[in-house]
């Protein structure tokens, strides 16, 4: 069990059971969803080009295997997530009906332009974006938000907001440390459909409380409100802050769509093993990385451990909202 914050802000996750637990294979992971009826799966797949053409590793192919021998293309009772920064990834998945695709989008932006959200819209079902794509920060105040949601849902986009988590160092000074106050302010403040979180349990507190209900009809005696963005960072003199930073990019299509993946190559005659080549991969609003660049820490999710594929319990981490 790693802590994302374990480097620089030396807090720690359970220590006690930091090596507990085992790995397990994609069969295995899937028997296990099967057999304990969750809600549903998701899978997230990263490096796919590279690996085709540097490891002769098919990943895609192997994932869309293992899903079919456990049946999961041929029942609706289980939903399942396929989720990439990949648009041609997805596209492999196109004629899968039973699976919902979801574009992972790991840059900062401020807004969505009209073209890239259609582009979208070709590719994937849904999509998750950061928290700091969605508010305005300052010194750690919510200063206002950004257009992104909004611009995603009037295409009929789902959107999932990533990574909430309950370490005080993740909260904005609006939240008052508490995690749950985030979960209401996305959930009904800022309207996400629903969030990636480290932390399942806090989730489902929130969800499971009546005090999550903000309905006046449901009379709840102390319900949850979701906090106002720039109502604690009004009661500040500007003298205090730090001067507004420029807005983020735009998201544009040449950030959207991807090469198509390439061939896969074989093992014997790949020229570099998979962790060798030139260290690229990171994108903010340029063009999209060549087809097969060496994977970084930068073009990965912040914290992953370099995985080929991520597999998780969509009623664990992918936790959607009544909005």
């Amino acid at each position: 069990m790693q802590s994302p914050y374990g480097t620089k802000e030396k807090i720690v996750r359970n220590p006690a059971n930091k090596d507990a637990g085992k790995l397990v294979t994609l069969n295995e992971f899937l028997e296990f969803a099967k057999k304990n009826a969750v809600t549903g799966i998701l899978i997230n797949i990263e490096y796919a080009a590279y690996l085709a053409s540097k490891a002769g590793l098919d990943v895609v192919g192997a994932v869309s295997s293992a899903l079919s021998n456990a049946t999961f293309d041929k029942q609706s009772t289980q939903q399942v997530l396929i989720e990439s920064d990949d648009t041609s990834v997805l596209a492999k998945f196109k004629d899968a009906k039973n699976y919902k695709r979801v574009l992972n989008i790991k840059e900062k932006i401020s807004e969505a332009t009209k073209e890239s959200v259609a582009e979208i819209k070709k590719y994937a079902d849904a999509v998750t974006i950061t928290k700091d794509s969605i508010v305005k920060i300052t010194d750690y105040f919510i200063s206002g938000t950004t257009n992104v949601v909004k611009e995603m849902k009037a295409a009929n986009i789902t959107v999932y907001a990533h990574w909430l988590r309950n370490e005080f160092v993740s909260l904005m000074f609006d939240y008052f440390s508490d995690p749950i106050t985030e979960i209401a302010s996305y959930a009904q403040g800022f309207k996400v459909d629903g969030i990636v979180t480290d932390f399942p349990g806090t989730a489902s507190k929130y969800m499971r409380s009546p005090c999550s209900d903000t309905d006046p009809k449901a009379n709840a005696p102390y319900p949850i409100l979701p906090v106002e963005p720039g109502a604690l960072s009004g009661l500040i003199g500007p003298e205090a802050l730090s001067p507004a930073e420029a807005p983020a990019p735009a998201l544009q299509v040449s950030n959207v769509v991807d090469p198509p993946l390439p061939g896969v190559a074989k093992k014997n005659d790949s020229s570099s093993s998979p962790g060798s080549g030139s260290n690229s991969g990171s994108s903010d609003a340029g063009s999209k990385s060549p087809p097969a660049p060496a994977p970084s820490d930068e073009k990965s999710s912040a914290f992953a451990n370099g995985a080929t594929w991520c597999a998780s319990l969509v009623a664990v981490t992918v936790l959607l909202l009544a909005n």
